[in-house]
Parts: C-alpha cells; sequence; structure tokens
C-alpha cells in the first residue's frame, strides 16, 4: 500500500522554498515538494497560490513587492534566463522606473510568449557579464549598459553611466569588453563616445557624491581641462575640510552645489565656512548648480576653464 504524504509537510517544503525567493516558486519545485500541476491548480483555484506567469506562484499572497515579480519573470523564462535591459538597470538603479515590461534574456529562441515580458535574444553574455543582485540573475552593470545602447537615446544612456558612476558601478574596462564581444550592435559609438571623459590611464574612477558632480566632470574633461581631484579632503587654515572638486597646483575649486547634499541649513553654513577658509589661503572658488548645467552648460563650463587658466 502506497503512503500518501502529509499535506502539511508538503505546506512546510513549499513555503520554505518561497521563502528563500520572495515569495514565488515554480512548477519544478513544487514536483519537488510533492505537489503536482493538478495540485498546483486547485491551490491557485482557492487562492492558497497565486499564478504571476505561465508555471510560476506566488505563495499565500500575492504582494511579493517588486523584486518577487522580477524575480517570477525570470523563472518564468526558464533556466538561463537572467533580467537584461532597461529591468537590469533598474534593478542596478541606473534609471527609474522600473518599466511595465520586464526584459529577460533567454539563451535561446524556442518557447512561447509571456504577457508582460519582453524575451531579449540578442548574444548570449559570457560568465564574467553575468551576475546575482538581490537573489535576481541579471546582467552584470557593464553588459547591461551595452545592452541599454541599444534601445535608448544618447541622454538617457549618458544618465545612466554617470549613475553608475556615482553608484560605483562604473568599470569602463568591463564596458570595453562587452563593446569587443558586441558585433554590430546598435549604440555602439554612442556608448563610446559618452564614455571617452571617463577613461584613466590606470582605468580608476573618481570619487563622485552627487549626480550634479556625475555631469560636470565629463564636461570639464571633453573641452581639455586636467582632471580634478575629486572630493577630497585637505587641511585648510588649521581645520579639516572636504572639497567637490580641487586643482590644487592652480588654487581652484569647483563646488558642485546639488540639493541632495548641500540643501540643508547646517550645510549651507558649513560650505560658507569652508569657502572663507579656502579664500584665506589664497584660493578661487567656483560654485556651480543644476540650473547652470541645464540652461547654460558651455557658458559654466567655459568660465571655469578662464579661473583655471587664470
Amino acid at each position: 500500500m502506497q503512503r500518501k504524504r502529509n499535506p502539511a509537510t508538503k505546506d512546510a517544503r513549499v513555503a520554505a522554498v518561497a521563502t528563500r525567493q520572495k515569495g514565488v516558486i515554480d512548477l519544478e519545485q513544487l514536483r519537488d515538494a510533492g505537489v503536482s500541476p493538478r495540485a498546483a491548480s486547485r491551490r491557485a483555484a482557492r487562492g492558497s497560490a497565486h499564478r504571476l506567469y505561465r508555471g510560476v506562484y506566488a505563495v499565500g499572497h500575492e504582494a511579493i513587492g517588486e523584486e518577487g515579480r522580477l524575480l517570477a519573470a525570470v523563472m518564468a523564462c526558464g533556466p538561463g534566463a537572467m533580467l537584461s535591459h532597461l529591468s537590469a538597470a533598474a534593478l542596478w538603479r541606473l534609471r527609474k522606473p522600473m518599466p511595465e515590461v520586464v526584459d529577460v534574456l533567454v539563451p535561446c529562441e524556442t518557447g512561447r510568449k509571456i504577457d508582460g515580458l519582453r524575451a531579449r535574444r540578442c548574444r548570449y553574455p559570457h560568465l564574467d557579464e553575468i551576475t546575482e543582485l538581490s537573489g535576481i540573475p541579471c546582467t552584470t552593470p557593464a553588459r547591461t549598459l551595452v545592452d541599454c545602447a541599444g534601445v535608448v537615446g544618447r541622454r538617457p544612456l549618458r544618465r545612466m553611466i554617470e549613475q553608475a558612476a556615482v553608484l560605483r558601478l562604473l568599470e569602463v574596462n568591463a564596458v570595453d569588453l562587452a563593446l569587443a564581444r558586441a558585433k554590430r550592435r546598435r549604440g555602439i559609438r554612442t556608448l563610446m563616445a559618452l564614455l571617452a571623459p571617463w577613461r584613466t590611464e590606470d582605468g580608476s574612477l573618481p570619487l563622485l557624491r552627487s549626480l550634479l558632480e556625475s555631469r560636470l566632470l565629463p564636461a570639464l574633461i571633453e573641452v581639455g581641462l586636467p582632471r580634478p581631484r575629486c572630493n577630497t579632503r585637505m587641511v585648510v587654515g588649521g581645520e579639516p575640510v572636504e572639497i567637490d572638486m580641487l586643482w590644487e597646483d592652480r588654487c581652484v575649486v569647483v563646488e558642485a552645489d546639488g540639493e541632495e547634499t548641500h540643501g540643508t541649513s547646517a550645510a549651507f553654513h558649513a560650505d560658507r565656512r569652508r569657502d572663507q577658509l579656502l579664500v584665506a589661503a589664497g584660493y578661487r572658488i567656483v560654485h556651480v548648480t543644476w540650473r547652470h548645467l541645464e540652461d547654460e552648460l558651455s557658458a559654466t563650463v567655459g568660465r571655469v576653464a578662464q579661473v583655471l587658466r587664470g
């Protein structure tokens, strides 16, 4: 006589798997837990499981969050699938918001179309272009930038690069390697041009703390100005100060006055005290705001260049 499995034990196994996977589980994992496809359908009918995509369920409730739905989308596309393109960019926080249609890179061209998913079938990534973020298989930031270069315009691509620099995710050498593997793909020339100001002899990335700084720095480099030291600490007038951009040999300082770092009253007064110390020590200071960059970028860069030449 065949011994029946305890339903409570099945539920415990299902719950354990779903807990590790942001509340989602697929049919194969349900089978391993002792739940047949027909039993999975019955669970969905009575509300103990909720079908998200073909063969993928949320366990208990549908409030699994954005990351749970992203993982479910990848699982629905089978082994070897991963988040890519704009969805991977949003997961890495290189852009927002998360697109409504989830981009998933799949290893082959077989399979049916799944509502809410966009199966990408470009060159499958090398192992060094695949990673996980928050438990979700996805392309690396470098490969993500290469993929996005073919689907977005120059301005949003530039913003993604700038955000990657602030988040310390921009690895120019890794992007170059991915570009070398990408043959005749759209957007490659644009991406290479946008990366030019970020290239350094030693491959190092400047320490940037705001999008304003990451927008300003390449604009200065593109007109041939020497690279500054970014967010560096030094002692001036016997007191420690932190400077956004410093050309020490020319005694020039540029302060990028963004709301995220300079918007409080305490920051305002601290900045004015720092300016007094720098001026007393013989430094010239140029303050740059978002409005300067948005309304008169060329003129702002020109003024910084004039101060440096002076």
